[in-house]
């Protein structure tokens, strides 16, 4: 103990500046995420949770390279110092001077937006692990495995191109950025991943094991990290969880005829809407589809994938994008229409032909939770979700909303139903909480933060402008709140739990497209009296 004490005294002593300048800026970034209440974020604290980490990874790689481990002529070797003393003193150092500070910072920020830190220390703790995983556990490793400073900035630029490169190949999803995605294992996966590579890698180095071993580690862990992040496609996550929660039935979809017609009040030409059903679930189950992939095969044997949208490729003009989606704009259950927007040359050559469509969804189970209501201005406890408050913020022109924001220590559900009740009328405005300026918004990550944050707005509708408003009207459900009405309106926030996964393949043969066929329709727009 008394050799582990007098390498860390010595550490600190040559290296307390390096250890200042991550204090001033875990400090500022602290402070920047403080005084926000929202899920937007400004490049300054966008700019912090990059240089922070990175901070934080150099003040490790210092330490550790103050008795380098690389090469065969160490001054430390020759010298009574073994190397369970050595690791132990560099793991105190990354302690106080990384996740102390830290922890306490987190715990400063909990309490100030009206948590009691000991009753969040759960999330913290995992915090912390987390950030272990992905910073602290990557430097130490690193560090051990090169002989200067120099090459440790190279490897780190190294290792930021790889994750821009894996990350930039998955981009995916809709193409929405406020889109909030469901929960993956790919991140917990890599996380564990990581971790126990960098372990291994830290044992082998500190016992004074060949170089090449240790390096071999780290390349095969950051191959098989980048090919579960960037080549794994997005059903392989649901069909992991449909493993480990399944639902307790066999589902399947199949076509319905149904006289009403699809809920579109927009669209073109080459749309299709085709009704079906999903059969297997108990009476009354809610529940939500995502990653739907489908192919359209002609007669001839022409295939036709549906295009996933990325934020890179949404606006390209493309053959066929598929969608599974309820239509309701009550809130309540809705009926499944499976959309197909077709290129225009594609639906004239297929529109007439007896085509299979085949294809794979995956579908989750949800029950509610207990609804919290809130006056216009105020703030709830929402169970499972967190604190919630709202107000009204006024923007250009004549607009203005009502902001809901809801933030919470612990991971906010996917789905989380916001509806504004106005009691003048009794209407119902629907919403849900998404994470705005989070997504693939580059420098505007908040990931450091200790709170998790979701919003979501209602557009007000100002009687002295409605006349004159091109947009009031337009659709058959209500989406403008009257401003008038805001006096004793209420906002709820429900939360939607998932209860089970499951992975739904499906086979349509011999459907004829124009069957289906949308007629694009031209809204009126009714004006008030």
């Amino acid at each position: 103990m008394k050799l582990v004490l007098h390498t860390f005294r010595k550490d600190i002593r040559r290296l307390w500046p390096a250890a200042l300048v991550s204090l001033v800026l875990l400090a500022t970034s602290t402070r920047a995420d403080r005084w926000r209440f929202d899920t937007m974020i400004g490049s300054t604290e966008g700019w912090l949770n990059l240089v922070l980490p990175l901070a934080w990874a150099c003040l490790i790689a210092l330490a550790v390279l103050e008795e380098p481990l690389s090469g065969d002529r160490p001054f430390w070797l020759t010298r009574p110092h073994r190397w369970p003393a050595l690791l132990a003193a560099k793991l105190i150092f990354a302690l106080i001077f990384v996740h102390v500070p830290s922890l306490i910072a987190d715990a400063y920020m909990l309490a100030a937006h009206g948590f009691p830190p000991f009753e969040s220390l759960p999330q913290l703790l995992w915090k912390q692990l987390a950030f272990a995983a992905f910073v602290t556990l990557p430097a130490l490793a690193l560090a051990a495995m090169i002989p200067s400073f120099t090459h440790f900035m190279l490897g780190i630029f190294a290792i930021a191109a790889a994750a821009a490169l894996t990350f930039a190949a998955r981009r995916g999803g809709t193409g929405y950025f406020m889109q909030r995605p469901d929960d993956y294992l790919r991140g917990e996966i890599t996380a564990i991943l990581i971790a126990a590579a960098c372990i291994v890698i830290v044992w082998l180095q500190y016992r004074r094991r060949p170089a090449v071993i240790a390096r071999t580690v780290g390349i095969a862990a950051a191959l098989i990290a980048g090919a579960l992040i960037g080549l794994v496609p997005e059903s392989a996550d649901y069909q992991a969880r449909a493993l480990l929660h399944p639902i307790p039935a066999a589902l399947s979809l199949r076509i319905e005829p149904r006289a009403q017609a699809l809920g579109f009040y927009y669209g073109s030409g080459s749309t299709v809407g085709i009704p079906v059903v999903l059969s297997g679930l108990p009476a009354g189950a809610a529940f939500r589809t995502a990653a739907l992939t489908l192919t359209v095969t002609a007669p001839d044997g022409r295939r036709y994938p549906s295009t996933t949208f990325t934020p890179d490729n949404q606006f390209e003009k493309v053959q066929l994008e598929a969608r599974l989606l309820p239509y309701s704009y009550d809130g309540a259950p809705a009926p499944l229409w499976l959309q197909l927007r077709f290129d225009a040359a594609v639906y004239a050559a297929l529109k007439d032909s007896n085509v299979r469509l085949t294809g794979q969804t995956a579908v989750s189970l949800v029950r509610q939770g207990e609804t919290a209501w809130m006056p216009v201005g105020g703030r709830v406890a929402a169970p499972g979700v967190g604190h919630c408050s709202n107000g009204i913020s006024e923007g250009r022109s004549s607009v203005a909303w009502v902001n809901v924001v809801c933030e919470s220590p612990s991971d906010i559900p996917p789905a989380v139903r916001v509806i504004a009740w106005t009691r003048e009328d009794g209407q119902r405005y629907h919403s849900g909480l998404v994470t705005y300026g989070n997504l693939p918004t580059g420098l505007r990550t908040a990931w450091l933060s200790p709170l998790n944050r979701c919003e979501t707005s209602f557009e007000l509708s100002d009687p002295k402008y409605r006349l004159s408003d091109p947009e009031y009207g337009r659709y058959p459900f209500p989406v403008k709140v009257p401003m008038e009405y805001l006096a004793n309106a209420r906002i709820a926030v429900t939360p939607e739990f998932v209860t089970g996964y499951a992975v739904v393949n499906f086979d349509f043969p011999d459907v004829v497209l124009s069957k289906y066929w949308v007629e694009p329709r031209k809204v009126e727009t009714r004006r008030v009296q």
